[in-house]
Order: C-alpha cells, then sequence, then structure tokens
C-alpha cells in the first residue's frame, strides 16, 4: 500500500493501508493538525538513512516528472534568500531509496551560509530572521515532489494560511525542528533542477516517469475560526492583516493506463492569523525600553495575497476517510518545540 505522510506542526499520519494506520508525533505551536489517509497504492519499502545527493548533470534520457513555479512579490530579501535556497538544491541527484531533505541540502539559515534577515512566523507573529523566504523553495519543491508522485517522509503547512500559497498543499521549514524530506521510491535516480527570478521560483524533478498523471483535488474549508485584534505598543510593531482559520483536505490521485490507481488525502489544520493594530506610543516612553511584541507584517511580506499556480483539479471536492489524530513531537525521535517558521 502507498503510504501516505501530511503534516502541520502538531501531527503527522502515516497510513500504512487503507484500515491500518501508524501515527507519528510532530512537534509545534500557534498551529494545528494534519493528517493523511489513502486508498491502496504501490508497496512502499522502509526508509533508509538520510543521504546526501551530489550535484550532477541529468542522466540521458531523464523525463520531466513534474515542474511547478511559485510566485511572490518582490522583496530584496526575499529575492536574496530564495536565490540562495535554489543554488544550493539545484542539480542534485536523488539516488532510488535514498531521502531528499531541504534542511540537509540548503542548511542553516545563518549569515554565515549566504542568507540575511527576512520575515518569519514565530508565536503567530511576523518577525525578523536570517532566512526569512525560504519557504517559498520548500513550498515550491513540496508541490514538485507532489505532482511526481514521491513519498512524502516529512512536511509541516504554516500555522496560518499564506494567500498565494496552495491551500493544504504548501511546506515551511524550521532549523533543529521542522524539515522538508520526501524519499525518491521512483526506482531511478531522480534530479534535481531549481532556479529563481525576482518574484519567482521553480523546480523541475527529473527521472523515470511512473504514473501518466498526478492530480490534486481539494475539498471545502471547514471548522472556520475567526482571528482576534491584539493591540502591540512599541516602536518594532507594524499591522498584520487578518485572516481566518480553518481546515481543508486534499487528494492526490494516481492515474496509470486511463485508471485511478492510488489516492492519498492530506488534511490540513490552519489557526487564524490575527489582526495587529499597532499602539501609538507614549510621549513618555522610556527610549530604548523593550517593546511589547514582535514585528507584524511589513511591505510586501506574506500578508499580501500574490497570484501561485494551482494544479488542474485543485478546487474540486473529493471524500476521504477519517483519520486519526497525535500528539505533537517534532520527529518519531524528538519532542523539541518547533522553531521560527520561514515564510516569504
Amino acid at each position: 500500500m502507498r503510504r501516505a505522510h501530511g503534516r502541520t506542526a502538531t501531527t503527522r499520519i502515516a497510513l500504512i493501508s487503507a484500515g491500518t494506520a501508524a501515527v507519528l508525533g510532530l512537534g509545534g505551536f500557534s498551529a494545528g493538525t494534519a493528517a493523511a489517509a489513502g486508498t491502496p497504492a504501490p508497496d512502499r519499502t522502509a526508509e533508509p538513512a538520510a543521504a546526501a545527493p551530489a550535484a550532477a548533470p541529468a542522466a540521458v534520457g531523464q523525463q520531466v516528472l513534474s515542474t511547478f513555479t511559485v510566485a511572490f512579490p518582490a522583496a530584496p530579501y526575499r529575492t536574496h534568500n530564495i536565490a540562495r535556497a535554489v543554488e544550493l538544491i539545484n542539480g542534485a541527484v536523488v539516488e532510488q531509496g535514498d531521502i531528499w531533505s531541504f534542511n540537509q541540502a540548503v542548511g542553516e539559515r545563518t549569515v554565515e551560509n549566504g542568507f540575511v534577515d527576512g520575515i518569519m512566523i514565530n508565536d503567530g507573529r511576523y518577525v525578523k530572521s536570517p532566512g526569512g523566504g525560504v519557504s517559498a523553495v520548500a513550498t515550491t519543491m513540496y508541490n514538485a515532489m507532489f505532482f511526481a508522485g514521491l513519498k512524502p517522509v516529512e512536511h509541516g503547512a504554516h500555522s496560518f494560511y499564506i494567500e498565494r500559497y496552495p491551500e493544504g498543499r504548501e511546506a515551511t521549514v524550521a532549523w533543529g525542528t521542522l524539515d522538508l524530506r520526501w524519499q525518491n521510491d521512483s526506482g531511478h535516480p531522480v534530479t534535481v533542477r531549481a532556479s529563481s527570478t525576482a518574484n519567482s521560483v521553480t523546480v523541475t524533478l527529473l527521472g523515470t516517469k511512473q504514473y501518466d498523471a498526478i492530480r490534486a483535488t481539494k475539498g471545502p474549508r471547514t471548522h472556520v475560526t475567526p482571528p482576534v485584534k491584539r493591540t502591540v505598543a512599541g516602536p518594532t510593531c507594524e499591522p498584520q492583516t487578518p485572516l481566518e482559520g480553518f481546515d481543508v483536505s486534499v487528494d492526490r490521485v494516481f492515474v496509470r493506463g486511463g485508471h485511478e490507481v492510488g489516492r492519498e488525502t492530506f488534511r490540513t489544520h490552519y489557526t487564524p492569523r490575527d489582526e495587529i493594530v499597532c499602539a501609538p506610543e507614549s510621549p513618555s516612553a522610556t527610549p530604548g525600553a523593550t517593546p511589547s511584541g514582535s514585528p507584524g507584517t511589513p511591505s510586501g511580506s506574506p500578508g499580501i495575497p500574490a497570484a501561485a499556480p494551482e494544479a488542474p483539479g485543485s478546487g474540486s471536492t473529493s471524500p476521504a476517510p477519517a483519520a486519526p489524530s497525535a500528539s505533537a513531537v517534532p520527529s518519531a525521535s524528538t519532542t523539541s518545540a518547533r522553531g521560527a517558521e520561514h515564510v516569504s
């Protein structure tokens, strides 16, 4: 049976068969749950230890398994950090059975590693930190993996929804606590091709096709939760636009020979994005005093909607069986809290 993995900050469900699930907990805060379920598809082998892929040209005769592009509002930090991440993942070759890891390929997002300060999510608020913006690359890679029909091993959605990303089909990363990992179970090597411009990033995966098509169908928003209004004082405060929280499910449908041969369902929960209103500073405020809040949404930040490509069929609804939930730990072997989430 195909194993399906879905994850936000708090839950990942690994489906071993249509009727038997093994539950793994994942770490998180300020986020909800995700679960994955599915119907029969090709068998999956056990996951080997992560291997560091080596850069190499595409093998002769490799086909385009998938290509995906995410658009974003141009900003100097965003363009820089995305280009740096793209440089680090482009040309990787993932051999059959190996696991590709975003954190392993890109490394820690530090100044020393070539990243600059950008915007991240921490405790439901936008804050500045080196590497902000690279989740655009993580989301693009996740969708390339999704439509290539490869096996997701670990991924987590943003705690609250960012409008330019596909609902329930996006990923963020946090160094040391949240990774984006997938396994090459195609039977042949897979080559990563990545590129970026000032306002877009594209990931193409090359290899040997196992399916005629991979389709995505998205259900409606459910369990909608309104945001609240919060007032924050301090010189670093910037307004943050509100957005409702909700649950959504996405089916990945595998087609071969004109027939559906497998289906996986990924369920994602988004917490509300609260409205942040900045209170005027008191004239008697002491210079240099610690502000009472963290930065909100800056100009050109993720709170501004922007167009992002969608896959065919992403707006339709497909019923799926209910899946259990689990308590939060970041992976099967750790229990540390989720760190700040990269956004773009």
